[in-house]
């Protein structure tokens, strides 16, 4: 590779920024929209599927050379850009959120989980066999895994935006989708297996897929709970021994980033998404006096990070894929919305005994699929499970219900029993 490409990449990175920064504030100052659905919208604009290849821009040309649609196999610098962005994001937000709120929706947080992978799943797999049946079994399961995904990326920068982090409803939104995503590996675990066995022509084995499901689940739920557990009964001697040597240069903020990094690392050994362990991170300094230190410095890393990440998501998307199962994706769009609504919902209202408004925020705030959704739908793309225009159907989800949700979201925000401070006391309940 030519010398010359690298300096390009300096200005491509820059440009992508900047594509990012206008879109942002075009949605946010013209719009009321929030900045996030601009970037991803800015994404589509400056992707290789569209601007991006009538300037025959080789590096982000070089998005389009895996399977047509997003690289998955090679070294691309613009997607490991992208995953510290989002690190970053989920660890600033682990700082943020109130520790002990977050055990206290615990139970709440799991069952929305739980109703928000179930009702997905199962609707997902039904339609598309009625729609699809040439697609088999394998193709089904794909589909209702790529609909029980939640991006806790894009909600948890949308709850940030609109200063709604901290609330009852998003703190179980957060609890939710950390355990969405624990949940999520091992479905597409079992989906995997599956669909290798049906490419082979062998028999299936579902007690020995299950068992190595429920082993991962296992692993990854008692890594991910004996790290919050951590933060929460020693943040004395974390703030004693891990931060407090780096007091007097002043670097106790990006020495609890590099933990977060490492520590977003660690967990993907045992299966976990490298968010998951950076939020958990977050968690740990969230219960320490250095708390707001921590937050002041690390937040304009993450400001500056973020929008890269979520134009980066829209970069992925060829709108050409959409096209070819238009009908099927318009019906998946609307049962992964509705699925997700009414799966969050019905928990959160029941078991977790919130408002109407409450619960309704926690259903829209898990809809969006964003990257978790196209990372699965990939999955079985090169599995050779499902086929290109199944694939662009759960592309086109993974896009509507992430460019949808802050304009669902917003108006409950709006309504008072959304918007009351959530400090113990009880809310109007909305009828």
């Amino acid at each position: 590779m030519e010398i010359g490409i690298y300096f390009k990449f300096l200005l491509t990175f820059g440009l992508i920024l900047l594509a990012a920064r206008i879109g942002g504030e075009l949605f946010e100052r013209y719009l009321k929209q929030p900045p996030v659905l601009g970037e991803l919208v800015a994404g589509i604009i400056i992707s290789p599927f569209a601007l991006g290849g009538l300037i025959n821009d080789p590096i982000i040309l070089h998005f389009a050379t895996i399977q047509g649609a997003f690289g998955l196999h090679e070294f691309n610098v613009m997607e490991i850009i992208s995953e510290i962005a989002v690190v970053t994001l989920l660890f600033v937000a682990g700082v943020e959120t109130d520790v002990g709120a977050f055990i206290k929706q615990g139970i709440t947080g799991a069952l929305v989980a739980v109703g928000g992978v179930i009702f997905p799943f199962i609707f997902g797999y039904f339609i598309t066999m009625w729609l699809v049946p040439e697609a088999g079994i394998a193709g089904w399961l794909f589909i209702g895994a790529t609909l029980t995904a939640t991006s806790i990326g894009v909600t948890v920068r949308i709850l940030m935006e609109m200063g709604k982090l901290q609330t009852k409803a998003g703190t179980t939104i957060l609890v939710g989708a950390v355990i969405d995503d624990i949940i999520g590996i091992v479905i597409l675990s079992i989906v995997v297996g599956v669909s290798a066995a049906a490419k082979a022509g062998g028999e299936l084995n579902m007690v020995h897929v299950s068992l190595d499901a429920l082993k991962i689940f296992a692993i990854g739920f008692a890594v991910w709970f004996a790290l919050l557990i951590i933060g929460v009964k020693l943040n004395r001697y974390i703030s004693r021994f891990l931060l407090h040597p780096f007091r007097k240069s002043g670097t106790i903020p990006i020495f609890a980033l590099i933990v977060g990094f490492i520590i977003a690392y660690l967990v993907t050994l045992v299966g976990l998404h490298p968010v998951v362990g950076a939020y958990v991170a977050g968690l740990m300094f969230a219960a320490t006096g250095e708390r707001e230190d921590i937050l002041d410095k690390t937040r304009p890393i993450m400001l500056f990070l973020a929008p890269f990440f979520f134009c980066y998501l829209g970069m992925q998307v060829d709108m050409r894929l959409l096209w070819g199962g238009a009908i099927v994706a318009v019906i998946l769009t609307i049962v992964a919305v509705l699925g997700k609504i009414a799966g969050c919902y019905i928990p959160a209202r029941f078991a977790g005994k919130m408002t109407h408004t409450e619960s309704m925020i926690v259903g829209i705030g898990m809809v969006p699929r964003g990257e978790v959704g196209l990372i699965i739908a990939g999955a079985g793309l090169l599995a050779g499970a499902i086929g290109r225009d199944l694939f662009g159907a759960a592309v086109a989800v993974s896009v509507v219900t992430t460019l949808i949700m802050p304009a669902m979201l917003k108006p409950f925000f709006k309504l008072p029993s959304a918007s009351a401070k959530n400090t113990g006391k009880t809310l109007r309940q909305d009828e």
